[in-house]
């Protein structure tokens, strides 16, 4: 029997993979095995036995002008007895296939063989073609990997990845520095993030179910057999793809906890235990617990951060996206914008392989009701509202354009309701939650752990549509006043329609109804709020070409309440509040305003509706004497010293003026622009940010 159907051919022979690419090749069935034929040399053609030979002389012009008005799938008649083939193949029952004789028969040589029916040669169409150029890309190396999406994976498809090796020396490395049970609890239960963009519920939960499922190895002598059990089993469950659509939070919990547990768990818990670290005094940090080994605070900060990224390694090797991982990448940019600063190469790059997994995921959308309380719709608001409030945050103190844009997202902000009502079993379908209001705040009158994040990230929409104004072209700014005034009101609309509760009051500090983490989280969104307003009335006076006494009295405000936790330290016990940030992302603003108004007296600070010269003085003093308090190893030590510095100068100059000068001279003796350029060193970029109020 001839086979000369070559996708049958390479079914039942594994052909070469230079037989595959060379030329059409053929495979001879000897008694040792199947042997590959050698392709013909020269040009590529089909196999002869295929193509009828062309007539001589006058005909076979006419032949060949035929075939090329047919085309090149047209169908070719082949006479009945053919010619001998370059490559043929003979498969025949048993070893007699291999004699001469048999290979005569098998071509109908044999004398007084009948004639066979003519056969024809057509060339596939490419839909028949596609299946074995499929087959051709998979049998290449490195094709097998990501052939097919993690959507279309069923579930318990294990990653080619890590599915059938040894756990690398990362993986056992991780599970050897997990902290024994009592350090784990302490840094987890040290840690608390006004500004957490997940469950803190779940979490704890989750440290639960890692020592109640791998107890026995984390506490015994965590040997590398041990743990790469523990290791492979953590591989095989990050392999399979994470189902994200329960509704009930039991079912949903199960999904990753466990002997279902992930590396993307483990991430998320060192995570949490690295907060914990940033939460401790820097006082009485050494000694803290068992985990640090006396370790310094940089060290360890350090340490942990190399294993939440050694999670993240792990995780990206799946090649499956879900929430979880998104998590890990937020808390891991926080992480290191916490240990490099916020204009730090690494923290930026981080941050944008977060926003590239968020609009992967499609968190930025959502078809989901309003009202729809269900785990999974409010873990993804949660989830997206930190990642879009941080966004706002970078491109505000970097000057870099934001990463996400308000105009093609259709998420939510998440409800206002609490960690144990969120993983509570919900209402039925269409069931209306009577804990809320119609603009889904709580009517309870307290702040849940989701309440701050939910008002910042309402007032981050506003502060996106200032960023669109702010860090267009220049010669566009004059066409956006009434835009601008549009925003002043909107920012004041929406501060308003927060709850009493979450405001700042003048006498916070003395109201013994709030705990001081309250009070901590009342200021920082009051300040978020005159952050907007900050930055629109900034933008007013370049239209205007003068300092309003609104933008002074505004940053006089932001001035007192970013050094209220400086003052009293009380606020940060047990909260993970980086107070330096705070002096550089509201008060340096402000106080850059403050003093170009003492080196350049305007209307607005004089009369009945000005502020007096020695307010703003007492001001700035403050502020120096907190920037003089930032410690060396802070992230942003390098711009607090500068910033120091600069209003240091300022402050000389105006208290203590050369003689032959007077106040009102300042600005035409060239001082003024001295401080400028030196002030302009502090950002090589072109771009506008924070601190654009240092340049000439």
């Amino acid at each position: 029997m001839v086979v000369t159907n070559t996708a049958q051919q390479r079914r039942l022979h594994a052909v070469p993979a230079f037989a595959r690419t060379l030329g059409p090749a053929s495979t001879q069935r000897t008694p040792t095995g199947v042997r590959a034929m050698p392709p013909p040399q020269g040009r590529l053609r089909p196999p002869a036995a295929r193509v009828r030979a062309l007539p001589k002389g006058p005909d076979r012009a006419q032949v060949r002008l035929s075939r090329r008005r047919q085309g090149p799938s047209a169908a070719v008649d082949l006479p009945a007895q053919q010619p001998r083939a370059h490559v043929h193949v003979a498969v025949v029952a048993g070893t007699a296939a291999c004699t001469p004789a048999a290979r005569r028969q098998s071509r109908g040589c044999a004398a007084g063989a009948p004639k066979t029916a003519p056969r024809v040669w057509k060339r596939p169409s490419p839909r028949q073609q596609r299946p074995e150029a499929q087959r051709r890309l998979m049998s290449m190396p490195g094709a097998a990997e990501g052939h097919i999406s993690s959507a279309q994976q069923p579930r318990d498809a294990p990653s080619f990845s890590l599915r059938d090796f040894d756990p690398p020396a990362a993986a056992i490395n991780v599970i050897r520095n997990i902290p024994d049970r009592a350090s784990s609890y302490y840094l987890f239960e040290t840690y608390r993030n006004i500004h957490d963009a997940w469950c803190r519920l779940a979490a704890r939960w989750l440290l639960h179910s890692l020592w109640d499922t791998f107890g026995d190895i984390l506490e015994g002598d965590r040997s590398d057999e041990s743990l790469s059990v523990m290791a492979k089993k953590l591989c095989l469950n990050t392999a399979s793809v994470l189902r994200e659509d329960h509704t009930n939070p039991k079912e949903w919990f199960k999904e990753f906890s466990g002997q279902n547990m992930r590396w993307e768990c483990i991430g998320i818990l060192y995570a949490y235990w690295s907060s914990g670290l940033l939460s401790l005094p820097r006082e009485t940090f050494k000694g803290s617990c068992k985990a640090l080994h006396d370790m310094d605070r940089r060290t360890a900060l350090d340490f942990y951060k190399d294993l939440v990224a050694d999670c993240a390694n792990l995780c990206w090797n799946a090649g499956n996206g879900n929430t979880l991982l998104c998590f890990l990448l937020f808390e891991r940019s926080l992480l290191q914008s916490n240990i490099s600063g916020d204009g730090d190469l690494r923290h930026f790059r981080l941050h944008g392989d977060l926003i590239a997994l968020t609009t992967y995921l499609g968190l930025h959308t959502s078809s989901a009701a309003f009202g729809d309380r269900s785990v999974s719709v409010q873990i993804r608001r949660r989830l997206f509202a930190g990642i879009f409030n941080i966004d706002k945050l970078i491109a505000i103190f970097t000057g870099r354009p934001p990463l996400l844009t308000r105009r093609f997202i259709s998420e939510s902000e998440p409800l206002d309701i609490s960690d144990e009502e969120l993983l509570q079993v919900p209402p039925g379908p269409g069931a209306a939650y009577a804990g809320i209001d119609s603009g889904g705040w709580s009517l309870g009158n307290k702040i849940l752990p989701v309440s701050p994040l939910r008002a910042r990230t309402m007032m981050a929409y506003t502060r996106d549509s200032i960023l669109e104004i702010a860090l267009r072209n220049n010669n566009k700014l004059m066409a956006c006043e009434d835009a601008l005034l549009e925003l002043r009101q909107q920012a004041t609309s929406v501060y308003d329609g927060f709850p009493s509760i979450l405001k700042h009051a003048a006498d916070d500090l003395q109201n013994p109804d709030l705990d001081h983490v309250q009070v901590y989280t009342r200021l920082h969104i009051t300040l978020e709020h005159l952050h907007n307003v900050f930055f629109i009335e900034r933008l007013l006076s370049k239209l205007r070409e003068g300092v309003t006494a609104e933008l002074v009295r505004i940053s006089l405000e932001i001035i007192e309440l970013s050094l209220i936790p400086f003052t009293n330290r009380q606020l940060t016990t047990g909260v993970m509040c980086d107070i330096d940030w705070l002096l550089m992302a509201y008060g340096a603003p402000a106080g850059g305003v403050l003093c170009m108004e003492l080196l350049r007296p305007a209307a607005a600070s004089s009369g009945a509706a000005g502020v007096k010269k020695s307010t703003m003085i007492r001001s700035l003093s403050m502020l120096v004497g907190c920037l003089h308090a930032v410690p060396s190893d802070a992230p942003n030590y390098g711009v607090s010293a500068t910033l120091k510095k600069i209003i240091e100068q300022v402050l000389d100059r105006v208290l203590d003026p050369p003689a032959e000068t007077t106040g009102q001279e300042f600005s035409v003796q060239g001082w003024e622009t001295d401080f400028l350029v030196d002030a302009a060193d502090l950002f090589t970029s072109d771009l506008l940010d924070t601190f654009d109020w240092f340049r000439p």
